[in-house]
């Protein structure tokens, strides 16, 4: 089961040992949890609003995983970024781009709603959210001149629909929307019912595409 600082946990086995990995994170229970289970990492719990409690030229790369739509001033976050990366310093920013889930269903217009309803989706740990940022990291960082770089992609493909698999775990996220009245429990409950006589019958499909954007800074 992945966990707030996993990718952080996955960086500590690659890079060397005089390496020093540095976490930030929002919410202060999750930073209080991941300083337990990675106490050699250096968490901090910042809520970006305008500055990164971080020197000039002070990091060699920056890594971002699925939280760049969750800030609201996505231009001020860049321009921090160049400012505490050292010259030539590298920046990786991946996103799951929303609108790209699919799932095999009959029913299509459900689903195609259900998918355009997730990705409009402000949750409320939220500060922000744009269910497309995937699609947009190429303006968000080639566009203001600051790095110079390229788009990559990772699309996450699963036949399995069961508790702790991405599709299963975003379907069932969508109980959120059916308790707010935005999804109606009949249609809903429907494809849940479908998913698992497709997973039965070994039709099941689910994918999730993530873009990414590779840049130094110039």
């Amino acid at each position: 089961m992945w966990f707030w600082g996993g990718l952080l946990e996955s960086l500590s086995k690659v890079v060397s040992k005089t390496s020093k990995l540095i976490g930030v994170d929002a919410i202060y229970d999750v930073v209080e949890h991941a300083k337990i289970r990675l106490p050699k990492v250096d968490f901090h719990q910042d809520r970006f609003i305008k500055l990164l409690d971080f020197p000039d030229a002070s990091l060699d790369i920056v890594i971002s995983v699925d939280t760049f739509e969750c800030i609201i001033n996505k231009e001020s976050l860049v321009t921090e970024i160049h400012r505490v990366l050292k010259p030539n310093g590298k920046v990786i920013f991946a996103h799951w781009d929303w609108d790209t889930q699919v799932y095999n269903s009959i029913h299509k217009d459900i689903i195609r709603e259900f998918v355009a309803k997730f990705s409009d989706w402000q949750q409320p740990w939220m500060d922000s959210s744009d269910g497309l940022m995937g699609r947009k990291l190429w303006g968000q960082f080639q566009g203001k001149g600051k790095f110079q770089g390229y788009m990559d992609s990772f699309s996450l493909l699963e036949t399995e629909y069961k508790a702790g698999k991405y599709g299963y775990d975003r379907l069932h996220d969508l109980a959120g929307l059916v308790e707010k009245g935005e999804i109606d429990i009949k249609e809903y409950n429907s494809i849940l019912h479908e998913m698992k006589s497709l997973n039965t019958s070994k039709q099941y499909f689910y994918s999730v595409t993530s873009f990414i954007y590779c840049g130094t800074k110039i």
